[in-house]
């Protein structure tokens, strides 16, 4: 029965519009409208009567110590906590701290970059830095010919597909022992060579899951290295940005410092202006 109840046509129920006479006044409110409205206004009158049955239920003669450091002066709180109501020394010492604290986040960074660097060892990134450290890998044959007929894959001791790789190069005998493993091959099977002989030693869809395996690891291997300098990135970046903190931080607490000085170099570039003490004699 509820399917043919549901089969029926039934009345389309329309929202009801803003009467032609009051359009002016904008889009009619709806009961969802009002419902939230309601609800901030209520809301809003619970606080404010709070607020006033606390303040008529208080202490006169509550005391807390905080009374000491803080007073309303021509309707305006103020505190002796104020950073700006502070002592010379005190600002100094709070100036000490935080540069402490600023050299020793850039020194953490920059070990951290070091340490992801030479784990990556700067394989195919494409950063400025990786192309300025690319190196090439140089073999000496014995004449031109030997030079023109150089199989890269022979060399060294691989398949086509990874000859021009300069990191995870395996090798015939690594590819094989993996194939074994992922097909359940034992290690005393024969197997002959697939890239020196025509027979095949696998079945098309054998040969086309290894393919598909092999793709889902070098993907999976690419977004991990590629999060990696980007780690490694961030890390450099945010220790420039400490670099930038803590001169200026050794500036200010020399410009606090005694002797006359004048500027002679304004700010630039997130660098710290330049001043230039009086010489003075030593006794």
């Amino acid at each position: 029965m509820s399917s043919l109840r549901n089969a029926v046509k039934r009345i389309a129920h329309k929202e009801r519009s803003q009467p032609v006479d009051r359009q002016h006044l904008g889009i009619l409110e709806k009961k969802k409208d009002y419902k939230q409205r309601a609800i901030d206004y209520h809301r809003k009158e619970d606080r404010i009567k709070a607020m006033k049955q606390k303040a008529s239920m208080k202490n006169p003669d509550e005391f807390y110590f905080a009374m000491h450091n803080s007073k309303v002066e021509n309707g305006k709180h103020r505190s002796t906590d104020d950073y700006r109501e502070l002592s010379p020394d005190l600002v100094k010492v709070m100036k000490d701290q935080d540069l402490s604290y600023v050299r020793m986040q850039k020194q953490k960074d920059l070990k951290k970059a070091e340490k992801l660097q030479a784990s990556l060892h700067l394989l195919n990134s494409d950063s400025a830095d990786s192309v300025k450290a690319k190196r090439s890998h140089t073999v000496f044959v014995e004449s031109g010919k030997a030079a023109k007929e150089f199989d890269v894959a022979d060399h060294f001791g691989t398949i086509p597909e990874f000859a021009g790789r300069t990191f995870n190069r395996l090798r015939k005998s690594e590819i094989e022992k993996l194939a074994k493993e992922r097909m359940g091959v034992n290690d005393d099977d024969d197997i002959d060579d697939d890239y020196n002989e025509t027979k095949p030693k696998f079945t098309v869809e054998q040969l086309i899951k290894m393919k598909k395996a092999e793709r889902k690891q070098a993907k999976k291997l690419a977004k991990a290295r590629a999060g990696a300098y980007r780690e490694m990135e961030a890390r450099r970046e945010r220790a420039e940005n400490m670099q930038k903190a803590e001169a200026h931080l050794i500036t200010e607490k020399l410009v606090a410092g005694k002797g006359r000085k004048r500027k002679i170099k304004t700010s630039e570039d997130g660098r710290p202006a330049q001043y230039k003490w009086r010489r003075k004699r030593l006794k």
